[in-house]
């Protein structure tokens, strides 16, 4: 019955804005009195939803799934190893970053924790178009609610592949010479590389302390760092009239993406990106507004049921998130330990609690 009168409400909401005189005024009451709506029908979900915060900042939200303190959250987000847990009581958390999985973007934390409220999937065929939904935060009410755009689906062209438009740039191109060796073939031009002082030609071995084993491992590396981030880029460098090399190390303050990736990620005034927004293997879209550090909580719909994980602010009106089968399997794995986390940064930051 209580679901039945929110459902009369939105129907009534809907049709009757178009007729109303002076429209703005009872749109925006009505707007406003959505949140609140949804209050009861997220108050399982609520219990079962954390802010995730790195070096003190909030990032993502955290959606917890087995009692004992495990987390699933938005792995791409997660840049540095001083990673906490607040929980809408004020409970507060250092987290053990267990595993990532890179398709899904889906990282596993662990908290010193007993007996938590977890979520509990169900099936996304409940998740049809025009069905609403709500989004949860560290707050009684949902931080945002709107109505699935279009159920659980592949994604296919750019939308498939993975790319970080957030993260930290060095600005080169680069050939694969023999035995792997990662040569920079081309310097993009007032780059991160060329105010460093790297050449082209220059054979990258190491970067912030970590060998690059190849083409492929670089933008691994690099995921984990944003622009501004200084970083240390330990190169052999041929030696001059000579076949030798020496090896050099470079401080190189990592770029962010050119002027018009930026105003993308802007959403040309429409609010940030999420940085990783792509190469999801299926997702749920709906049309809820939410920042990038309000992704990583569930996805509830009006009967109260866990129908995904959010996972991607992907356009203006346009919020991507896992649907349940594909996060189910995901979590077993991560939880057997077939997907390690990686290495992060250490925070040089004091965390206030």
């Amino acid at each position: 019955m209580k679901n039945l009168r929110i459902a009369l409400f939105l129907t009534g909401l809907v049709t009757c804005a178009p007729f109303a005189a002076s429209a703005e005024a009872p749109v925006d009451k009505g707007k406003k009195l959505l949140p609140k709506l949804f209050e009861s029908v997220v108050s399982d979900a609520v219990d079962a939803t954390a802010r995730i915060q790195v070096d003190g900042k909030d990032v993502s939200m955290g959606t917890v799934v087995g009692k004992t303190g495990y987390i699933l959250t938005k792995g791409s987000e997660l840049r540095s190893s001083a990673i906490t847990v607040k929980f809408r009581d004020g409970t507060f958390y250092d987290a053990e970053y267990v595993g990532y999985h890179k398709p899904t973007d889906l990282a596993l934390l662990k908290i010193d924790a007993d007996d938590l409220t977890t979520v509990k999937f169900v099936a996304a065929k409940n998740a049809e178009p025009g069905n609403w939904v709500a989004a949860t935060a560290n707050s009684s009410e949902p931080v945002a609610v709107g109505v699935i755009s279009a159920g659980a689906r592949k994604l296919f062209g750019v939308e498939s592949i993975i790319e970080n438009a957030n993260k930290g740039y060095i600005g080169i191109r680069f050939d694969v010479g023999g035995k792997d060796q990662v040569v920079i073939a081309e310097l993009v031009a007032k780059a991160a590389a060329v105010k460093a002082g790297l050449k082209v030609g220059d054979i990258i071995v190491e970067v912030a302390g970590e060998k690059v084993k190849n083409r492929d491992h670089l933008p691994e590396i690099l995921d984990r760092y944003k622009p501004s981030d200084r970083i240390a880029v330990k190169v052999l460098r041929k030696v001059k009239d000579s076949d030798e090399t020496e090896e050099m190390t470079f401080n190189v303050t990592l770029s962010p993406r050119s002027a018009m990736g930026q105003d993308e990620m802007m959403n040309l005034g429409g609010g940030l990106l999420s940085g990783r927004r792509t190469g999801f293997p299926q997702v749920i879209q709906h049309d809820m507004v939410l920042s990038p550090k309000d992704c990583g909580g569930p996805l509830v719909d009006l009967d109260g049921r866990v129908v995904g994980l959010n996972i991607a602010r992907a356009g203006r009106v346009e919020t991507w998130a896992l649907p349940a089968e594909v996060i189910t399997p995901v979590l077993k794995d991560l939880q057997d330990g077939k997907y390690p986390a990686p290495k992060l940064p250490k925070s040089t930051k004091p965390v206030e609690k």
